[in-house]
C-alpha cells in the first residue's frame, strides 16, 4: 500500500461497519434510488446553530482556492504531512551530490516547500533550482495531488460519492473504460476530472473484480486472455449463469452455491467501506457472494472478533487476520467454479515480500483456481511477473497476460521518503493458474 493512501483508510476507519438488513430496492426504484452515500466521510461535522448559518460555515476552502503550501494549509491533516515528510524524506539534489562523490547516498531534510507544488521537496531554494527539470517531471502530479486533498477536506458537498444502487435488467454495463462504465452505471454527479480521480480510487478494487468476471469483461480471447484462461473464465460465468436462471425458483435459489472472492494480502481493500462493494454485487445481481478478505492487516475495525459484515442478503464479507497458507484449511475444498482469488499489488517480486509470499503461491497453485494479480506500476508488475516466472514457471498456466488495467486509479499516490516515487492503485493486471494436466491415450 503506497503512503498515498492514507488518507482514504483513515476516512474508511470513520466509517461504521454495520451490515444493512436492506435487501435491494425494487425494480421500480432502481433507476432513482441510491442506497450509498459517502460524501459524509470526507465532511466535517455541521457547527452548531441555525441552518442557514452551518450551510455557511461548512466550507473551509473555496473551489478556486484549493492550492496551499502544505506548511501553510488551513487543513491539520495536511501539515501534518508536511512535517512527516520533512521528517522522513530525503532531498535528491543531495542525493545525486553524494552519490556521485562518495558512492552512499546522503541527504539532509526536504525543508524547502516547491512554490509550484507546494510539497516540501529539496533541502534549500539552491537545490530545488538545480533540480528543477527534473522535479518538473512530477511537480505537476505533486500539485494535482495537493488540490485533491484539499479539496477532500475542503468541507463541500461530495456529490461524487452518491453512488446509484442496482442497476436496471435491460441496461448493460459498458466495461471499455471508466467513461463508460460511469455513464452507462448513471454516475450522474461525476463532472470532473477530479471528481473522477475521487471515485476511481475507491471504486478500482469493487470494479476490477467486477470488470474480471462480467460476461462483458474488457479481458476476452485476443485481447490478453489466453485459451486457459477463457477455460478458467467460462467455468466461473457458467455459475453465474446458473445463478441468473435459478433466480425465479426459490427451491433453486436454495441450493445456489455463492461465489467465493478471496483478496489475499488484503489492506486498503479491507479498510474500504463495507457498502461500496455493493457496487460489485450490482454488476453481478443473480449471484450471491462472499469476499473473503485474508491477511495480516484484514481487520477493518479494532473488534477483532468481528469477522463477518452482511452487507446485503446476496453480500457478505469476511476477514480472516493471517497469511493464507497457515488458515488455507478455513476454507478447502476450492472449487475453479465457484472460487477466484485476487491479490491487489502483492509484491511478489519485492525482495523483503517474496519468500513470504512463495509458501501462499504453492498452495494456490494447488486449488487450480484463478489468481488475478495487480502491480502499481509497469515496472512493479514486471518485477512480480518475472519472480512467479522464475519461481513458480513449471507449475502454472497463464490465464491473463500483464497489461495495463481499465479500472485502475486515476490518482498518483507519492511515497512520503521519497517524492520521486510514485504508484498507481491497480495500475496493471495479470492471471494465472495453477497447471492443469490432461491425460492423453497413446
Amino acid at each position: 500500500m503506497s503512503v498515498g493512501q492514507g488518507f482514504v483508510l483513515a476516512c474508511a476507519r470513520r466509517v461504521s461497519t454495520a451490515g444493512s438488513s436492506r435487501g435491494l430496492p425494487r425494480l421500480a426504484e432502481r433507476s432513482t434510488k441510491r442506497l450509498i452515500s459517502l460524501k459524509s466521510l470526507f465532511a466535517p461535522p455541521p457547527p452548531a446553530g441555525d441552518a442557514a448559518a452551518r450551510s455557511k460555515q461548512r466550507v473551509v476552502i473555496k473551489q478556486d482556492d484549493l492550492f496551499h503550501p502544505l506548511s501553510k494549509s488551513p487543513i491539520k491533516e495536511m501539515r501534518q504531512k508536511g512535517l512527516l515528510i520533512q521528517e522522513h524524506g530525503c532531498c535528491p539534489t543531495c542525493v545525486h551530490e553524494t552519490l556521485s562523490s562518495t558512492g552512499k547516498a546522503a541527504t539532509r531534510e526536504p525543508m524547502f516547500e516547491c512554490p509550484d507544488c507546494g510539497y516540501p521537496t529539496h533541502c534549500s531554494a539552491e537545490h530545488w533550482a538545480a533540480d528543477k527539470s527534473r522535479h518538473a517531471e512530477q511537480c505537476g502530479f505533486l500539485r494535482e495531488s495537493n488540490e485533491d486533498e484539499h479539496d477532500l477536506r475542503s468541507g463541500r458537498t461530495l456529490r461524487e460519492f452518491e453512488f446509484p444502487s442496482a442497476q436496471l435488467p435491460e441496461v448493460v454495463v459498458n466495461f471499455k473504460s471508466w467513461d463508460t462504465f460511469l455513464y452507462t452505471r448513471s454516475f450522474t454527479n461525476v463532472g470532473s476530472a477530479r471528481a473522477m480521480r475521487h471515485v476511481s480510487k475507491v471504486l478500482t478494487y469493487p470494479v476490477t473484480i467486477g470488470a474480471t468476471l462480467h460476461q462483458y469483461s474488457p479481458f476476452t480471447l485476443g485481447a490478453g486472455l489466453t485459451p486457459e484462461g477463457l477455460k478458467s473464465m467460462t467455468a466461473l460465468r457458467t455459475t453465474i449463469k446458473e445463478h441468473e436462471l435459478a433466480r425465479s425458483e426459490k427451491e433453486l435459489q436454495m441450493q445456489q452455491t455463492p461465489l467465493r472472492i478471496f483478496i489475499l494480502g488484503a489492506r486498503a481493500e479491507a479498510m474500504l467501506p463495507p457498502h461500496l462493494y455493493l457496487q460489485l454485487s450490482y454488476l453481478l445481481p443473480s449471484s450471491s457472494m462472499m469476499v473473503y478478505f485474508v491477511g495480516p492487516e484484514s481487520i477493518p475495525t479494532a473488534d477483532e472478533t468481528r469477522s463477518t459484515i452482511a452487507v446485503s442478503p446476496r453480500l457478505a464479507l469476511k476477514y480472516h487476520k493471517g497469511y493464507f497458507h497457515d488458515v488455507i484449511w478455513n476454507f478447502a475444498p476450492f472449487d475453479p467454479f465457484t472460487d477466484v482469488f485476487f491479490l491487489f499489488s502483492p509484491g511478489l517480486g519485492h525482495p523483503k515480500g517474496r519468500a513470504g509470499w512463495q509458501p501462499t503461491i504453492e498452495k494456490l497453485l494447488e486449488t487450480k483456481c484463478p489468481v488475478f494479480a495487480t502491480g502499481f506500476h509497469q515496472a512493479d508488475m514486471d518485477n512480480d511477473v518475472a519472480a512467479l516466472t522464475e519461481d513458480f514457471g513449471g507449475a502454472m498456466d497463464w490465464l491473463l497476460k500483464p497489461q495495463g488495467n481499465p479500472f485502475a486509479s486515476l490518482k498518483r499516490d507519492f511515497g512520503i521518503r521519497n517524492l520521486g516515487e510514485w504508484a498507481i492503485a491497480n495500475w496493471g493486471i495479470y492471471g494465472f493458474r495453477g497447471k492443469r494436466y490432461e491425460v492423453q491415450r497413446k
